[in-house]
C-alpha cells in the first residue's frame, strides 16, 4: 500500500523529469566543451542525442509548466515535476532558475 508520500514520490518520479534532467545536462556538456559557464535551455534549443537532434524539453514545450509555475493555475504534478528538477541541480552545485522570455513557456537558466 502507498502512503502519500510515496504515492507522490511515484507521481512525480516520471520519465518527464528524468528527460528534462538528462536533457538538461547534454546541454551543460556542450556549453562546458564550448568553455562556457552557462547555459539557457528554451523550447527552441537543440541538442543533439545519437545522431537526432532535439528540439525543446517536455517542460520547455509545455505551457502548462509555466502556468504552474506562475500559479495561474493550480497543477500539483507539474509544479512538483520541476521542484525535482531545480533539487537535482541545486544538489549538484548549479544555480538553476525558471525565466520566460514570452510570458508563455519557461526557459531553464543554468551557470555554474
Amino acid at each position: 500500500m502507498f502512503t502519500a508520500t510515496n504515492a507522490r514520490i511515484a507521481s512525480i518520479d516520471s520519465s518527464t523529469v528524468e528527460t528534462e534532467i538528462a536533457l538538461l545536462n547534454l546541454n551543460i556538456l556542450s556549453a562546458v566543451n564550448s568553455g562556457g559557464v552557462n547555459v539557457t535551455v528554451t523550447r527552441s534549443t537543440n541538442t543533439p542525442l545519437n545522431g537526432n537532434v532535439v528540439v525543446g524539453t517536455p517542460m520547455t514545450l509545455d505551457p502548462n509548466y509555466y502556468n504552474a509555475w506562475q500559479t495561474s493555475v493550480s497543477n500539483v504534478l507539474a509544479s512538483g515535476s520541476m521542484q525535482s528538477v531545480l533539487d537535482n541541480f541545486a544538489r549538484l552545485g548549479y544555480t538553476i532558475s525558471r525565466v520566460s522570455a514570452d510570458g508563455q513557456y519557461i526557459n531553464w537558466q543554468i551557470s555554474w
